[in-house]
């Protein structure tokens, strides 16, 4: 299973961990995750533990779009499924264990949708669920904590410096206050995600 390493840090279901410290990776359209694990197996994208995972000897190109595949199909839910009767107790919990639901964040949830559909919707999609076409990644029902550490290294210089990457610049005109808005806003709206 070319997944297996992969479940040590991101959980079994894709689900991240630790509160955010690694990302939800389930549910991500294939083109990012695909186009993120080239960018670390070429040491564009800066993550230290990630580094030996994404070695050309540990992780092929056919590995990587396997994964990618693997992952897209994976959808969580945000509420706690309906048992039957006859689960067993071992099917609940492996259902329950697939439940994600992140921390709400305090903000002005108008505004964060206003500051989304302008600076975010046209490469995310109109409802954060990602967009293959533009390799653009999910973010409703992604861990706030690691969006706010991406959204403040993009504004570093820290990721998306290239020339050609399409978040070069987007968030620089942005506050702090309108991503906490963003945060505020996909947050409230993961009930309606998987």
């Amino acid at each position: 299973d070319v997944y297996g390493p992969c479940a040590a840090c991101h959980g079994a279901n894709g689900e991240g961990g630790k509160g955010g410290e690694y990302p939800r990776i389930a549910g991500q359209p294939p083109a990012f995750t695909l186009f993120s694990l080239k960018q670390f197996q070429e040491r564009k994208r800066k993550n230290l533990p990630m580094f030996p995972y994404t070695e050309p000897r540990e992780l092929s190109e056919r590995d990587m779009k396997d994964v990618a595949a693997y992952l897209a199909t994976i959808s969580l839910p945000t509420k706690v499924p309906e048992f039957k009767d006859s689960d067993s107790s071992l099917d609940r919990l492996l259902m329950m264990e697939r439940v994600l639901v992140v921390p709400r964040v305090d903000g002005d949830v108008r505004k964060g949708k206003a500051t989304y559909r302008k600076a975010c919707a046209k490469c995310h999609g109109p409802t954060a669920m990602g967009r293959d076409e533009k390799r653009a990644p999910l973010l409703v029902g992604q861990y706030p904590d690691y969006l706010r550490r991406q959204f403040d290294a993009f504004k570093k210089g820290e990721r998306g410096a290239e020339a050609d990457d399409p978040m070069k610049g987007v968030l620089d005109p942005l506050s702090d206050q309108e991503l906490t808005d963003v945060l505020a806003w996909l947050t409230s709206i993961q009930e309606d995600a998987q």
